[in-house]
């Protein structure tokens, strides 16, 4: 089906909300992707260690931005605090990325590629 506009102003109109459409989609999967891919963390026996959840509970999305501008991100939530571990929250989760702790890693390096298949399927099907 195609449309057709009576002036540019229209036609950017439209695109513009193609856009947000598209974006909105992206962040929305990719959301899921890292809830789905920090889950997988969690399938292996965690020993003697005794989680606490939050990386299960840390991926976070946003999306910004109106007319031509828009911006998309996922991220983990690095605000908790591992007592008495004594290391910072960016640091537990990379040794939990690269596989140094009691789980399985490479939860971001997926979500990473995750991202990137949900950009070319959403943008994909309203732009080909």
């Amino acid at each position: 089906m195609s449309k057709s506009f009576n002036s540019w102003s229209a036609l950017k109109v439209a695109l513009q909300q193609e856009v947000r459409s598209a974006m909105e989609e992206t962040v929305d999967n990719s959301f899921i992707d890292a809830h789905t891919n920090v889950d997988q963390y969690y399938n292996s026996t965690p020993g003697r260690y005794t989680r606490t959840g939050q990386l299960a509970e840390s991926p976070e999305a946003s999306l910004s931005g109106s007319g031509e501008n828009y911006h998309g991100e996922i991220s983990l939530d690095t605000g908790f605090r591992y007592n008495p571990s004594g290391r910072d929250t960016m640091t537990i989760y990379e040794y939990a990325e690269s596989g140094g702790l009691r789980g399985d890693g490479g939860f971001w390096e997926k979500t990473k590629q995750d991202v990137e298949k949900n950009i070319h399927e959403s943008f994909g099907k309203r732009f080909s």
